[in-house]
């Protein structure tokens, strides 16, 4: 049961690992594209046809942010449900080991 544990607790801390590099990545394409609607709101001597354009592209970078936002809430989500686990996979294990010294102690009674 405790080998069982310990590779638990090692499988969620890869996948926590693996939650918070996608968090990351997903951090910096938001702020990659915030910084894209920045740099596209500044020219402000586009033709009446690149304005369209421009306004079209800044729709979809908002689009974008907000999609990667809610990933972003879901992947921390994620990652406290994985914390949440890893410390009642702990708590279990150590309950486990203060059960096992309580049998040895009463076994030595008996």
């Amino acid at each position: 049961d405790r080998d069982t544990d310990k590779k638990r607790i090692e499988e969620l801390l890869e996948e926590n690992m693996v939650l918070e590099i996608a968090q990351k990545q997903s951090m910096n394409e938001s702020a990659h594209l915030g910084w894209e609607l920045e740099q596209l709101s500044k020219s402000t001597d586009l033709a009446d046809s690149e304005k369209s354009f421009v306004f079209e592209l800044n729709e979809c970078a908002s689009s974008r942010i907000l999609k990667l936002e809610k990933d972003n809430q879901s992947l921390q989500n994620t990652i406290q449900e994985l914390r949440d686990a890893s410390l009642t996979s702990r708590e279990s294990s150590l309950k486990f080991v203060e059960l096992e010294k309580e049998n040895q102690q009463l076994s030595k009674k008996v």
